[in-house]
């Protein structure tokens, strides 16, 4: 195989590059020189304003997460996912408290105190399901990412960027798919079988988003002077939507187009209300953490948690259903979902509702529930996984050292 390096990217005749997903080929060619195991992926999901506590966290004692209601839809992948109990951040007064809860959030910083990145900022991938078009609310409600003090690294929204940033087609009206299927007919000829299926999952996956991408650059093109700021009957659902960017992340990561992405599945507090096509019901998911009193409103906000877990445990199955080297790409991944708050009626920063899915190449501990001691700062899973990704880092933020109990 010594194409291989030539051709990681495979070349269109108009100029248009698709890089190629991890195959077997890699780990045997001397060219490449490229490790057996699969690049280590990070990414961090945000799901803003907490989770109901009761329906989230399993009562003292009991360590069967995965049978709590806001969580049972990952009982798929059950084996590759840990909880993490115990985790706090630094809770600054005379702060904005859902400011904090978003910006702080994988920074870990003090708002007034001085921010590092944890990880190269170099092909990093930032996505943000926020569907408003009211740009009211501060920025640091709709960030996780950040690069230094007042330096936001901007999450895409559209997920048309997206692709064109992934596959970039220059000059070309055609689907990148369209343009590369000649170049990538005569690439697979030398290919083994199982890397031949690899190939063809992948542009599947790549064709599948297109199709999407097209349909939304439709609906765009007839509605370019409406001004609204949630879509009524939209080129897609809520569920639909983050699905899509979903998608894009995973194949981001499995064609090894970026090794470290965040994700916002909403923003932490958005003034207007938000339609959840797929609950039937439209409402402010600000407004209902703080109605939990409420039976009424507390059902409405369980319905809203349960729905951002179980798109999230999409994403985990879809990742864990493509193989790469000796396991699958969740196996070769580190992927967390959490919150900025503990609480979201309370406004606390203590018990925040972490998950993490993945081994990180078998690094990882996971299948069960890691109690940390009670205010363990949540930077010191930060600088676990920084230290991992291979950064060197000996400390982060308020971190007192890596997370215990964590690795193999």
């Amino acid at each position: 195989m010594k194409s291989i390096n030539r051709r990681k990217f495979l070349l269109s005749a108009s100029g248009s590059a698709m890089a190629l997903p991890w195959l077997e080929a890699y780990a045997d060619d001397p060219i490449t020189k490229k490790a057996k195991d699969p690049s280590l992926r990070f990414a961090s999901f945000y799901s803003p304003m907490g989770f109901v506590r009761d329906h989230f966290f399993p009562e003292k004692g009991k360590t069967d997460f995965l049978s709590m209601p806001t969580l049972s839809s990952l009982k798929k992948v059950g084996g590759k996912v840990t909880m993490i109990t115990g985790l706090s951040r630094v809770n600054v007064r005379g702060t904005d408290v859902h400011n904090q809860a978003s910006s702080c959030f994988l920074s870990s910083a003090n708002p007034h105190g001085e921010l590092k990145s944890p990880y190269p900022m170099d092909r990093t991938l930032e996505l943000n399901c926020n569907s408003f078009k009211d740009l009211r609310e501060s920025i640091y409600l709709d960030n996780i990412s950040w690069y230094g003090p007042e330096h936001v690294a901007t999450a895409m929204k559209d997920p048309s960027q997206v692709y064109q940033r992934l596959f970039k087609t220059r000059n070309s009206d055609k689907d990148i798919t369209d343009l590369i299927l000649e170049d990538a007919s005569n690439f697979k000829k030398n290919l083994s079988p199982r890397d031949k299926d690899k190939l063809d999952e992948y542009f599947e996956s790549v064709r599948e988003i297109e199709k999407q991408i097209d349909k939304l650059n439709r609906y765009y093109n007839n509605n370019k002077r409406a001004e609204m700021d949630e879509p009524g009957e939209g080129p897609m659902t809520r569920g639909e939507y983050i699905r899509l960017m979903g998608k894009l992340l995973v194949v981001a990561f499995q064609g090894d187009l970026t090794h470290v992405a965040t994700f916002m599945l909403a923003p932490e507090r958005w003034g207007s209300p938000q339609r959840y096509h797929e609950l039937k019901f439209t409402k402010s998911h600000h407004g209902l953490t703080h109605g939990q009193d409420n039976q009424e409103v507390k059902n409405f906000l369980v319905q809203v948690d349960r729905f951002y877990v179980e798109l999230f445990a999409e994403v985990l199955e879809q990742m864990d259903a493509i193989s790469e080297g000796e396991g699958t790409l969740l196996d070769h991944s580190m992927v967390t979902l959490g919150s900025g708050l503990g609480d979201g009626k309370d406004h606390t920063m203590n018990e925040l509702p972490i998950i993490v899915a993945g081994s990180a190449n078998g690094r990882l501990k996971t299948g069960g529930l890691l109690n940390c001691p009670e205010n363990t700062p949540l930077a010191n899973l930060w600088l676990s996984q920084a230290q991992l990704m291979g950064t060197g880092m000996e400390q982060f933020a308020d971190s007192n050292g890596p997370l215990e109990g964590l690795l193999v």
